[in-house]
């Protein structure tokens, strides 16, 4: 199976010619400018997925999930030249 799938879109007609000077100028294809921008939306929108599931997860926390960092370090198997 392939890698890749292949993306069809409509783009406005006058906005067009910016988008050619603008890849011409960052010296890249539509393709590969088109890709960067999409992966980097991708990659964002993952980020703030994670970021709310990490606000969640601190918000639900109790006091006795808190371990001091004596402990933590420990439990990663840490001594003192690891830190």
């Amino acid at each position: 199976m392939k890698e890749t799938v292949r993306l069809n879109f409509e783009f406005p007609r006058e906005r067009y010619p910016y988008l050619k000077m603008l890849c011409a100028q960052k010296g890249k294809t539509m393709r590969a400018f088109a890709t960067e921008l999409l992966l980097q939306a991708i990659e964002e929108y993952e980020d703030e997925l994670l970021t709310k599931k990490a606000n969640k997860r601190i918000q639900e926390m109790k006091e006795e999930d808190n371990v001091s960092w004596d402990e933590a370090c420990r439990a990663a198997g840490w001594d003192e030249e690891d830190i």
